[in-house]
Formats: C-alpha cells, sequence, structure tokens
C-alpha cells in the first residue's frame, strides 16, 4: 500500500517534521559489528528457498551471540517512518492537562497497583517522566506512548486515547501492522529455518493473529518513546545512563535505527557496553526473553541500555518507535514446545528448575518488576535479582564463548 500524507489533516493538528541529531564524529566509540538482513532477498515460494536459507545463515550466529541484528530491505517506505516520527513528536508534546488523561498506569511505578495495573511498561496511553527509580536515587527523564491492540480492527479502537492519536490511529496502525504481518513472518521463518523445523511453525504457533481475539493471537504493542536527557547530577549518580540495562520480556523487538549514539548492549561474553551503531533506514531488532526460553537459551536475550551520548550530541532528544512482539497469552515457552533437532542435538533442554509456563505469566510477573524502588535503587548497574517460575527476570547471565556458525 502506498503511502500518502494529508497536509490539511496535519496542519489540523500541527504535524511538524521531528530533526534527528546529526551523526557524531567521536571515533572513540566501541561499535559491536551485527550483521544486517536484506530481507529484499526473501522469496516466499518453493523456488526461493535457497534464498531464505541464505538469510537463515547469516541469522544464525547472531540470534545465539548477541541476539541482536539490523533488518533493511523490509520494505517499509522511508516516508511512512518519517512522518510516523511526526506524528509521535506531536502526541508526546501534547500538555500534561492532556496527557494525565490518557496516562497508562500511575505517575510513578511504586505506586501501581498491580491487580488492576498493567502500568505504564505494558498499560496503553503516557508513561510520565519520573515513573522508574534508578540506581542511587534517580527517576528517569523518559516518556512514552504505547498503543495496544493495533492488530485488530476493533480491539485497537477500545483505548482511551488523545484526540490526535484517534486521529492517526489508522496510520499507526497500518505501520505496526506491516511490521507484524510481513517482517515478523519473515523472521520467524528464518528461525523455523535454524531450528531445523517446518517453515511456519513458530508463526503458527506464537504469532498468527486472530481477528479480534487477544487471546487466541500473536501480538504486540507499540510504543513512541522520548528520551530529554537528565540533569549533569543525576547523570554522575548514574553513571550517564539514562534507561538502566535490561531485556525484553517479549519476543522480538523491532526499532527504528537512528543516528543518536546512545543504545548499548552489554556484550554477552565479556560484560562489556558497546554501542550499537547507526544505519540508515534499518530496523534494529533485539531477541526477548520469550524466544530464549523458546530455545532453552539457544538464543540470546541481551542486556541492552541507553546512555548519555557524545559531546557533539548532546541537548537534543532521542525519539524512537519501538514494536515489541509478542507470543500468544497461550503459548508454552520452552523449547519442548518447538521440538527442535537442532536444540536436542545441541543439548539445549529445558533446566529442571524452570517450571512450564505460558507467555502470559512470564509477561504479566516481569511487568510488575521494571523501575521498583526496592530492586532498582543499587549501586551497581544491575537491579536486585530476581527469579520468576524459576528463571531469572533479567539476562544478566553470561555465556563461557562465542559460538560461531559458518
Amino acid at each position: 500500500m502506498t503511502f500518502q500524507v494529508d497536509p490539511i489533516k496535519d496542519a489540523q493538528y500541527n504535524i511538524h517534521p521531528f530533526t534527528h541529531v546529526h551523526e557524531t564524529s567521536d571515533k572513540t566509540l566501541d561499535y559491536v559489528d551485527l550483521v544486517a538482513i536484506d530481507l529484499s532477498k526473501y522469496t516466499d515460494t518453493p523456488e526461493g528457498q535457497e534464498s531464505r536459507r541464505a538469510l537463515a545463515k547469516q541469522l544464525h550466529n547472531a540470534l545465539s551471540t548477541y541476539g541482536f541484528f539490523y533488518v533493511t530491505g523490509h520494505g517499509i517506505e522511508k516516508e511512512r517512518i518519517d512522518h510516523l516520527y511526526s506524528v509521535a513528536q506531536s502526541i508526546l508534546e501534547l500538555p500534561d492537562e492532556i496527557k494525565y488523561k490518557h496516562l497508562a498506569g500511575a505517575l510513578r511505578s511504586d505506586d501501581e497497583d498491580r491487580s488492576v495495573s498493567l502500568g505504564a511498561e505494558r498499560g496503553g496511553g503516557f508513561k510520565p517522566r519520573q515513573y522508574w527509580a534508578m540506581k542511587n536515587g534517580v527517576r528517569d527523564q523518559i516518556e512514552h506512548y504505547n498503543f495496544l491492540d493495533l492488530l485488530h480492527d476493533k480491539l485497537m479502537t477500545e483505548q482511551n486515547h488523545p484526540e490526535i492519536a484517534k486521529a492517526y490511529l489508522e496510520e499507526v496502525a497500518e505501520y505496526y501492522r506491516l511490521l507484524h504481518h510481513t517482517v515478523l513472518k519473515k523472521i520467524t521463518v528464518l528461525c523455523d529455518i535454524i531450528l531445523e523445523i517446518p517453515e511456519g511453525t513458530i508463526w503458527e504457533k506464537n504469532f498468527k493473529v486472530v481477528p479480534e481475539d487477544r487471546d487466541a493471537s500473536g501480538s504486540g504493542f507499540g510504543r513512541f518513546m522520548m528520551y530529554h536527557g537528565m540533569s549533569p547530577e543525576d547523570e554522575a549518580k548514574t553513571d550517564d545512563t539514562w534507561l538502566r540495562g535490561h531485556s525484553d520480556s517479549t519476543a522480538f523487538t523491532f526499532i527504528t535505527s537512528q543516528p543518536m549514539a546512545s543504545l548499548q548492549i552489554r556484550d554477552y561474553y565479556t560484560g562489556k557496553w558497546r554501542y550499537i551503531p547507526y544505519l540508515p533506514n534499518a530496523f534494529v531488532v533485539n531477541i526477548g526473553d520469550a524466544m530464549e526460553f523458546i530455545t532453552g537459551g539457544y538464543f540470546k536475550s541481551t542486556i541492552h541500555r541507553v546512555v548519555k551520548p557524545p559531546a557533539d550530541q548532546l541537548y537534543n532528544r532521542r525519539l524512537g518507535l519501538i514494536y515489541f512482539s509478542k507470543p500468544s497469552a497461550k503459548s508454552v515457552i520452552d523449547p519442548e514446545a518447538v521440538n527442535s533437532p537442532l536444540l536436542e542435538r545441541l543439548g539445549y533442554t529445558k533446566p529442571e528448575e524452570w517450571d512450564r509456563i505460558e507467555y502470559a505469566k512470564w509477561d504479566d510477573e516481569k511487568g510488575r518488576l521494571f523501575g521498583r524502588k526496592d530492586l532498582n535503587n543499587t549501586q551497581t548497574d544491575e537491579p536486585l535479582p530476581v527469579k520468576l517460575y524459576g528463571r531469572y527476570a533479567e539476562r544478566w547471565h553470561q555465556a563461557s564463548g562465542p559460538k560461531v556458525f559458518t
């Protein structure tokens, strides 16, 4: 579907271009070298099997080592993404009196009644600044807006959106549906090939969408996320960290690549923090906990964070368009559910201490922890360790050494 802008509507809602910071000239930054999966080479026909196998071979090492990679050639127009940045900017620039009518949760994470609230992490609407507790008594300076149920025509309209979000809801949904039904689906097929299971297995078991049925559907939520920077005093207390290190509870996360040098991953093998380079018109994709569990720890859900950018990028905002894709609520997130010859051959089975759980349980329990003062007000990078169903809530573990596949 060709993307078109409605200039009259844009003028009505003060939609104006978001200006990204220029690329840094700092040559001292330690960047990680990520593989780029060019989906323009993906051919979805029996004759295209060799093209899919070649892409899967590229992806294999990325998933089993760092858990991060790029997607290029995805077919989503740059104009569509640029316009969505503009819409996101205008939504996040709404006055506080409007934002407070559309909060995703409470004003502080510790004030949430988690028996009834999903919280700002997973609820629909705005997360305000200072919602999350960080180390040494600091609170964050990030705000975001979450869109729920975008894969369902009727369910997505049930969220209490402000007027501007309602006006652009179809455009927002179309973008995230392209990610789910086209980009994510192709990635899951490449994972099937890696795991030596029939193509379409992971999609059918975990991500296919049943219209207007939340529980039976693979899902996800869209997020517009703005980083405003912190005071020098707070940055000193957090060692220049704007968003603490964490792993995502979900399956695959898609982030629009952008020039601000501030997204870092914690090297799975050395524990060292390394920057993600900017790759124009690409998505940065990372594995979440759900896919690590589904593969018995073979795919890596790597810790990542956002830090203060280099000196020549300071005093600029960082705006991200993010898609957190999720397996269906009833998906069993253990390797036995996949029945992969590769995992069996390599010995990746469910550890004895893991309880057998469905994804909804993991998502619900982990979602209660992020930003809680009693867990995050520490003196180190790491929050206090918590185990849920026999599994650590955050993936701060390290392996003994890289496994490289050629």
